[in-house]
């Protein structure tokens, strides 16, 4: 039998989704998969992150030299308004 299994359902082969076609997973009570939240979480916590060094190395006019220092301090930033 053709089949794949994506968490408690399984598809035919007919029914995979084609290339580029959002799946989402999901446990064995019907909920989004948690490893499958974290990682979006985690996803959007760098890009958070990313950004808000960026405005930072921007505000000091990008000078060479303190790219840890202004990660770190968003690191900070970010983490403490995302709890």
């Amino acid at each position: 039998m053709d089949a794949l299994i994506c968490g408690a359902f399984t598809m035919s082969q007919e029914e995979t989704p084609l290339y580029g076609e959002l799946v989402i997973p999901f446990n064995a009570e019907g909920q989004p998969d948690f490893h499958e939240q974290a990682k979006k979480k985690a996803t959007e916590l760098r890009s958070r992150i990313r950004q808000t060094a960026y405005y930072l190395a921007e505000k000091r006019g990008f000078e060479p030299g303190y790219e840890l220092e202004d990660w770190l301090k968003a690191e900070r930033q970010v983490l403490r308004t995302f709890r």
